[in-house]
């Protein structure tokens, strides 16, 4: 790798510059295929205690719960633990709670069925931070924890041993970490404590890789290492048989694979089990080393994210109608979907979000109370604006963009007016709050594509939040050989520009913009450069996000 050229080619120096890497060291360490960040798992607050009581545990031959969630991110987590517990001890297992009869993280009943199964000591990971009652009660049972979270701690904190770099007074040097990072952070520190073969804790990290992903955590610092190794150990293989086998049965190249396809890919089929029912059958799909059951269960993954899929599409389509009806009475979208599958009912807020560029909550019928899901667009921190109105909600968490809550059924009303009224505050405050505009790293022209170019921008990867693809603006351009594919969904069309040429795609929005495509007028093109590689051939191209007019 020669970072002379990053150094002088003006767009990639360019590029460099608004991601804050300046200097020798710091661009050697951001585009090496063998990142050397990363801190002492000792630095986390209570990993001490945390390995302390889990050797003892082991030594004394005291059962070993790991306590998960049914997300990628929970998943990998559990998946991450039993393997290398596991490795030193047979008195492990794991306990997932059910999305749809449980929800989020610890409860008593769950407490309950691990104490009458003899656990002796919960080890949480993805949750728990903030169960102080629950975390009490196991402890009133005799049940030892160890809480090993990554979300935000506001009032309350359980007691006890709290491993969380964002716990207070934690002074470890990265807040980002994924729960599986914290996860892998313990691992880590019992290796240093015990044998644990280096090559486990070397084939973890495809783990880490995924739910870090998964959970859309931010790929700077110490997780762009962490994701770094995970997707190299893909590419020459993988170690892990289930996420191989589900890459090849979603169609994946893995000798190429990126965030991308884990994040497109490898995690809806992960989390769809638990937005179904089970999400265990990730965890198991994850932990078997025998051929038969892992095309079993992976088969079984393909087919309840397909089933996902399906709900999906048709609570998708039934809240159309109800979200236009919504826009006549304000900005907010608050949508009643008494009929649709609670697990699937996020992903369809977020996908009205993206339609109708509106913060959206749905809400279903759930035990005598209505269970709320919403998702917000930039610009409108969701939780600030459903926490003016806490006096509503029986329960209520969650952050800027994506939240939870129930309530009785008899304040919706008053909560709806309650939201639309705030949201016209907010707009009268800021008139363009509902305008969408892609954000340009820079602009390019077309003769200054190249190749060499695309291939010196792949390894600003892995790409996702926090360090997002570049996308690059062309002005005045000409759109020319436009082609449909996919029942007009997307197209292959070619930009011209100061006589040159350069082949692009736009994946979903074609039909959108292809009146301005033929309106014979100056365009403005956005898009990300990348490689388009097919059998040995391989060439630059554009994938386009919008078109405009000039």
């Amino acid at each position: 790798m020669n970072i002379d050229i990053f150094k002088s080619t003006p767009v990639l120096n360019e590029l460099l510059r608004k991601r804050g890497i300046e200097g020798d060291a710091e661009l050697e360490e951001f585009l090496s295929p063998s990142p050397k960040l990363a801190y002492d798992p000792f630095l986390l607050a209570n990993m001490h205690a945390g390995v302390d009581l889990l050797l003892d545990a082991m030594y004394s031959g005291s059962k070993i719960v790991i306590y998960g969630d049914y997300d990628c991110d929970g998943v990998t987590s559990t998946a991450l633990l039993m393997k290398v517990i596991g490795s030193l001890t047979d008195n492990v297992t794991y306990y997932i709670p059910s999305r749809l009869d449980e929800g989020y993280g610890l409860n008593k009943s769950a407490i309950d069925q691990i104490y009458q199964d003899e656990g002796e000591v919960i080890v949480t990971v993805d949750c728990g931070s903030v169960s102080a009652e629950e975390v009490a009660y196991a402890n009133s049972l005799g049940i030892e924890t160890i809480v090993t979270d990554h979300h935000t701690i506001k009032d309350v904190m359980a007691p006890g041993i709290v491993i969380n770099p964002k716990a207070p007074e934690d002074t470890y040097p990265f807040k980002g970490l994924a729960g599986v990072g914290v996860a892998y952070k313990l691992a880590l520190a019992l290796s240093r404590n015990c044998e644990i073969p280096r090559s486990l804790i070397t084939e973890v990290l495809e783990l880490v890789a995924v739910g870090t992903i998964g959970d859309v955590m931010p790929l700077v610092d110490e997780n762009r290492s962490l994701v770094k190794y995970g997707l190299r150990l893909m590419r020459l293989g993988f170690k892990n048989k289930g996420l191989r086998r589900l890459a090849e049965l979603s169609g994946v190249d893995y000798n190429n694979i990126t965030s991308t396809n884990v994040a497109f890919s490898l995690v809806p089929r992960i989390n769809a089990a638990g937005r179904l029912g089970d999400a265990s059958l990730g965890v198991r799909a994850l932990l078997s080393d025998d051929d038969d059951e892992v095309e079993r269960l992976c088969t079984k993954l393909m087919e309840t994210n397909t089933k996902r899929r399906e709900l999906q599409q048709e609570a998708f389509e039934n809240c159309i109608s109800l979200a236009d009806d919504e826009l006549e009475k304000g900005d907010f979208i608050m949508i009643e979907a008494d009929h649709a599958h609670e697990g699937i009912l996020g992903i369809v807020a977020g996908n009205l979000k993206e339609r109708y560029n509106r913060p959206v909550v749905i809400v279903s019928p759930n035990d005598g109370l209505l269970k709320g899901t919403g998702r917000s667009i930039e610009g409108i921190d969701l939780y600030s604006l459903l926490n003016r109105h806490s006096e509503y909600f029986v329960k209520f968490g969650g952050h800027k963009a994506a939240c939870g809550f129930t309530m009785e059924t008899e304040n919706l009303e008053k909560l709806r007016a309650s939201l639309n009224e705030d949201m016209a505050g907010l707009l009268a405050d800021n008139e363009k709050l509902f305008d969408r505009a892609i954000e340009a790293d820079m602009d390019i022209i077309v003769p200054d594509t190249s190749i060499e170019l695309a291939r010196a921008l792949e390894l600003f990867a892995p790409f996702g939040a926090g360090n997002p693809e570049p996308v690059f603006r062309l002005e005045k351009a000409q759109v020319v050989d436009w082609k449909f594919l996919s029942d007009n969904k997307h197209a292959r069309f070619s930009v011209m520009q100061h006589g040159s040429a350069i082949q692009c795609i736009m994946f979903n929005k074609a039909m959108d913009v292809y009146s301005r495509v033929t309106s014979n007028k100056p365009l403005t093109v956005y898009g990300v450069m990348d490689i388009n590689r097919w059998k040995d051939r391989e060439n630059v191209q554009i994938r386009v996000l919008d078109i405009e007019e000039a």
